[in-house]
This record gives C-alpha cells, sequence and structure tokens, in this order.
C-alpha cells in the first residue's frame, strides 16, 4: 500500500468511511498547455473545508477577487507535491480562515477525471478533493487574508450550497485566472451539491 493509500484508510479509521464519486470533466477544445502545468506544478489534490457553526448549522464560503462576480465557494486548498492530506488541511485551514483545526467527519472524496477531447492532451492527470466537515467556533467569523485573496466570508445553508453548485455549473467562456470557466464550474459545482444535499439530508439527522 503506497503513502497516499494508507494515509486515506487512517484518516477512514479515524474520522469515518467518506462519501465517493468519480466525476468525468470535459475539457474545452483549445486547452492553454501553460494553464495546465501551472494549475499542477503546485498541486496533486485539495481539501474542501466545510466549516460548520454550532451555533445554526450553517457553513462558511467565501469569495475571492479570481472568481466571478458574486459567486462563493467552500475554502478549498491545494496539496502540494509531497505533502499530506492532513498537513494539507491543518495547513490550508490557517491560511484561509485562521480557525483551529477540529475535524467532525471525512465526508467525501471526489475524484475527477479529465476528459480532453482535440486539446492536443492525451493524458492529463487526475485529480482528488478530499472534503472534511470541520467545526468552526461559536460566534467568530474567519479571518479576512489579504494574501489569499479573500474578499468575504458569510454563512449559508444547506440549500443555498446546491444554488451555488447550480451557479458554478452555469459558467462559461474564460476570464484571467481561468482558461475554461466551463470546465472549472462544474469541477467547482460537484462538491457544493454533494456537501449541499448531505446537508438538507443525512447532516441535518447526525448533526
Amino acid at each position: 500500500m503506497n503513502v497516499l493509500l494508507t494515509e486515506v484508510a487512517a484518516l477512514e479509521a479515524r474520522w469515518g468511511t467518506p462519501l465517493r464519486s468519480d466525476i468525468v470533466i470535459p475539457i474545452s477544445p483549445g486547452l492553454d498547455p501553460a494553464a495546465v502545468q501551472a494549475f499542477f506544478a503546485n498541486r496533486w489534490g485539495e481539501v474542501v473545508m466545510v466549516l460548520l457553526r454550532p451555533e445554526d448549522a450553517r457553513v462558511w464560503v467565501m469569495t475571492k477577487s479570481s472568481f466571478p462576480i458574486g459567486l462563493y465557494s467552500l475554502p478549498t486548498g491545494g496539496i502540494r507535491p509531497g505533502e499530506g492530506i492532513w498537513a494539507a488541511l491543518a495547513r490550508e485551514l490557517q491560511e484561509e480562515t485562521g480557525f483551529p483545526l477540529q475535524v467532525r467527519r471525512f465526508l467525501a472524496l471526489i475524484r475527477y477525471l479529465p476528459q480532453a477531447s482535440e486539446t492536443g492532451f492525451t493524458d492529463l492527470p487526475g485529480f482528488v478533493s478530499y472534503v472534511f466537515l470541520l467545526d468552526a467556533p461559536r460566534g467568530v467569523a474567519p479571518v479576512l487574508s489579504c494574501d489569499e485573496a479573500i474578499l468575504d466570508f458569510k454563512a449559508v445553508g444547506g440549500e443555498n450550497l446546491v444554488t451555488l453548485a447550480q451557479h458554478w455549473r452555469r459558467l462559461s467562456g474564460k476570464n484571467e485566472a481561468f482558461h475554461d470557466l466551463a470546465a472549472w464550474g462544474l469541477f467547482r459545482s460537484v462538491a457544493h451539491e454533494l456537501v449541499g444535499n448531505w446537508l438538507l439530508g443525512d447532516g441535518r439527522r447526525h448533526g
């Protein structure tokens, strides 16, 4: 068993078996090779942080300067080459929110399978989101980080996450930060829909 599988097994043993999902992401023709290289140069996966507020069972979402105007996202962060999942979770949580690490559940493991047709790429690497349900401090908002280009945080419910997923999925075209907004929006929508539906269903039953 390799190091990654060993860590995933250890996280499951401590924090529960995650929901698992495989998602095919179609990549538009004309994908910029430099954009692909830049994306995968400093990350092989990501952590997604579902920060549950004890006072109202809502979760924190944020928006960044690179996002399309008005769009919010669950806090996420790339896992660096040579870095473990747990180490990335602790680092990214501190960088993006300033909150202490208080894990409640290993919620989901989502594998993205890029499908590149007519782009000149024959083998795009896969990518994985490791989604963790965390306890946010009561009555405390995340710290806005200039280094992370975060503009705002707000607290939302499960139904709002499902609506956010729909907004992400409707993106098209490109902007300065992302060459293929349709692919990025589909990628980003998946965790929001999964977490939103979980909060509306199992999350209400298990707290």
